[in-house]
């Protein structure tokens, strides 16, 4: 019974985690963006993550959504390549 219960919660808690979780990174990414263009790793850094995937993902959102664009590219010295570089639309 217990087991069934927890299971259950944590389901919940998850879900709900889930479904709240993007929307409020990508609120946070273009209240970062504001009017400058910037790297994923400039926006990750300037947010104080050090995970890119706590920003590439809801990038690429808000880019399906039409609400960033990339606008160029930059040389990233940690990769060595180049990146995307966004601007909010």
């Amino acid at each position: 019974m217990y087991a069934e219960t927890y299971n259950n919660i944590t389901n919940l808690t998850r879900r709900e985690s889930y479904l709240t979780r993007p929307t409020a990174r990508q609120s946070q990414i273009l209240y970062t963006l504001g009017t400058r263009e910037m790297t994923a790793r400039q926006l990750c850094y300037e947010m104080g993550f050090t995970d890119l995937n706590s920003v590439k993902p809801r990038l690429t959102e808000l880019k399906q959504q039409g609400r960033v664009v990339a606008v160029g590219k930059a040389y990233d010295e940690l990769t060595g390549k180049n990146v995307a570089v966004w601007r909010k639309v």
